[in-house]
């Protein structure tokens, strides 16, 4: 239920309320939506990192490693052992990238493409439970929202 209070002020400030603190809910919502998508994605085998990378492939198909670990906001070295399960899977190839062999490009195999296919129906009915009752305005102004926050903060 939406908070008419919210809080305007830094946790260092003496009228500092965590429950309506914007960052505090940011990251409970997340949480959310993380234990939401782990939850239904155990029926495919599939954990959220995994998805994360199918996700990014099937956006921008092949990617680096380290564009990769730079879109999925996690280390190299995590994102390189993410990989080599997915390759055991067939999910997804690694090959060197012709103009320069330091760079290993990675590809969303097809069995790779037909699972990604199911979780995104999968990720719809999430999305859809997330945004319930919300107007498409106030979601294009909460995404809005959310990459000026990325912004202001890298």
């Amino acid at each position: 239920m939406p908070n008419k209070r919210v809080s305007l002020h830094g946790p260092d400030h003496p009228d500092f309320i965590l429950d309506d603190y914007p960052l505090y809910n940011l990251n409970r919502t997340s949480a959310t939506y993380i234990d939401q998508m782990s939850s239904r994605l155990k029926d495919f085998n599939m954990d959220q990192p995994s998805w994360r990378v199918l996700m990014l492939l099937g956006d921008k198909n092949p990617s680096s490693v380290g564009e990769l670990s730079r879109r999925s906001v996690t280390k190299i070295s995590t994102i390189t052992r993410i990989l080599m399960r997915m390759e055991k899977e067939d999910l997804v190839s690694r090959a060197p990238f012709a103009g320069d062999n330091r760079v290993i490009e990675v590809f969303i195999t097809d069995k790779g493409k037909s699972l990604l296919k199911e979780l995104r129906i999968l990720a719809d009915d999430v999305y859809s439970q997330a945004f319930d009752g919300i107007s498409d305005q106030d979601v294009i102004t909460f995404t809005n929202i959310l990459m000026r926050l990325r912004q202001n903060l890298s």
